[in-house]
C-alpha cells in the first residue's frame, strides 16, 4: 500500500510535474509520472481512525536543502520497494494458479507474504507523515507500517511493565504456568485504561470493563476471554480457590476487528466482591487462543469455581494475553452481595490465639499450684 504525504497529494492535485521533480526525478524513479500517479491514487488508503482537528503540516520545500534531499531519497527508495512488492504479488498469483495445493506451496506462499509485509514496512517507515500520524494516534492497523510500529511500541515499555508486575505479584505461576504474550490486552472501566496490578474500588468495577485487544494477525482467529479471582478462600481445604467472574468463548479477532461482541457469553459478568477479612484479590483477565481456529462448546451451567490450568488443558487453549487489577473489601461489597449476588456476605478472619496462661474464665492462671 502506497502512502502519500499531504505535500505529494497537493502536487498531484495541481498536476505540477516540475514541482514533483524537486522531490524525485522521474528518470531516477525509473517509471513515468503517470504510472507514479496511478500507483499512488489506486493504492492509497485513508487512516480509519477519527480525524482530529490537528493535521500534519509538512515543512515547505526549498527552505532546507538537506531535508529536500532526504525526502527525495525516501521516495526513491519507496518506489523501488513497491516495485519489488509488485513482483512478489505476481509470484504469489502464479504459484496459486499453477501449483496444486500442497504443504510446500503453502510454505512458499507464506514466505513470500512475509517478504511482502517486510517490504511494505520498510517502504513507509521513514516517511515523515507516517511518523507524525503514529505519534499523534492516527493509526490504521490494516496498514503494515502502523501495525509494525504499534507492536514495536508495545514490546518496548508496556509489555515490560506487564511482565514485571504479573511476575512480582505471582499471577505467574498462581494462575498460569507460563506466559509468552502476543496480544496487548488492555481494559478500561468508564474512560480510564487500567494499568496492570493497580488497586480499584469495588464501586468502579460494578459494570463489565471495555476490552481493548490489540492483535497483530490479519486472518481471523477464535479466542476465549476469561476473568477470574484466584484468591477466594476455600475454608474446607484451608487454601484458596479460583472463582470465575466472566467467560466468553468463540470470539473472532483479527488486526482490524478487536471487538469481543461476536463471542458467546457462557458466564455473565459478576462484579468483583472480595470478602471481608481477606487480603487483596488479584482479578485476572486473559485472552486464550482456541486450537485450530475451531469453535468450542462449554455448558452454560459451568461451575464458577474451577482451576484455570485444568480448563486450559481440557479445551487445549493457549494463553496469548493477560492483565490484572487488585481490590480489597469495602462497604460497597456488602451491597454487591445483597443486590447482585443475592446471598449472605461471608466474613473471614483468623482463629483467636489460645493463651495457655489463661484459665477457662479468661483470668490469668496462678503462678504456683498447691499440691
Amino acid at each position: 500500500m502506497f502512502l502519500l504525504s499531504h505535500r505529494v497529494q497537493r502536487i498531484i492535485t495541481k498536476n505540477s510535474f516540475n514541482t514533483l521533480t524537486r522531490i524525485c526525478k522521474p528518470q531516477e524513479l525509473q517509471f513515468s509520472f503517470v504510472s507514479f500517479r496511478q500507483l499512488t491514487t489506486n493504492q492509497q488508503k485513508k487512516v480509519s481512525q477519527k480525524v482530529s482537528e490537528k493535521q500534519y503540516k509538512p515543512p515547505a520545500l526549498g527552505v532546507n536543502p538537506a531535508y529536500d534531499e532526504a525526502l527525495k531519497y525516501i521516495y526513491e527508495d519507496k518506489a523501488l520497494k513497491y516495485a519489488k512488492i509488485k513482483d512478489i504479488e505476481e509470484q504469489i498469483s502464479n504459484i496459486l494458479t499453477i501449483i496444486a495445493p500442497s504443504n510446500q506451496r503453502d510454505q512458499e506462499v507464506t514466505h513470500l507474504k512475509k517478504m511482502q509485509y517486510e517490504l511494505q514496512v520498510l517502504a513507509e517507515i521513514n516517511d515523515p507523515e507516517v511518523r507524525w500520524n503514529f505519534k499523534n494516534g492516527k493509526i490504521d492497523m490494516s496498514i503494515p507500517v502502523y501495525r509494525h510500529l504499534r507492536e514495536k511500541h508495545w514490546k518496548k515499555e508496556p509489555l515490560y511493565k506487564l511482565m514485571q508486575r504479573i511476575t512480582q505479584m505471582y499471577v505467574i505461576p498462581d494462575v498460569f504456568p507460563t506466559f509468552e504474550p502476543t496480544i496487548d490486552l488492555e481494559f478500561k472501566f468508564k474512560n480510564d485504561i487500567i494499568e496492570p496490578g493497580v488497586f480499584l474500588f469495588p464501586a468502579q468495577t460494578r459494570k463489565e470493563p471495555t476490552m481493548i485487544l490489540t492483535n497483530f494477525h490479519e486472518e481471523k482467529r477464535l479466542y476465549t476471554l476469561i476473568m477470574v479471582d484466584p484468591d477466594m478462600p476455600d475454608t474446607l481445604n484451608k487454601t484458596y480457590q479460583t472463582e470465575w467472574n466472566w467467560l466468553i468463548i468463540n470470539i473472532p479477532l483479527n488486526v482490524t476487528n478487536p471487538d469481543i461482541s461476536g463471542g458467546e457469553v457462557i458466564l455473565p459478568y459478576i462484579p468483583p466482591h472480595p470478602p471481608k477479612g481477606t487480603k487483596y484479590h488479584r482479578y485476572t483477565l486473559a485472552i486464550l487462543e482456541q486450537p485450530n481456529n475451531q469453535k468450542i462448546e462449554i455448558p452454560k451451567n459451568m461451575d464458577r469455581v474451577k482451576n484455570v490450568r485444568e480448563f486450559m488443558s481440557e479445551y487445549n487453549l493457549t494463553l496469548r494475553g493477560a492483565s490484572f487489577f487488585r481490590e480489597v473489601w469495602d462497604k460497597d461489597v456488602s451491597d454487591i452481595y445483597t443486590n447482585i449476588l443475592v446471598f449472605s456476605e461471608p466474613q473471614y478472619g483468623r482463629h483467636p490465639k489460645v493463651d495457655q496462661y489463661l484459665d477457662e474464665t479468661g483470668l490469668k492462671q496462678p503462678k504456683y499450684t498447691n499440691f
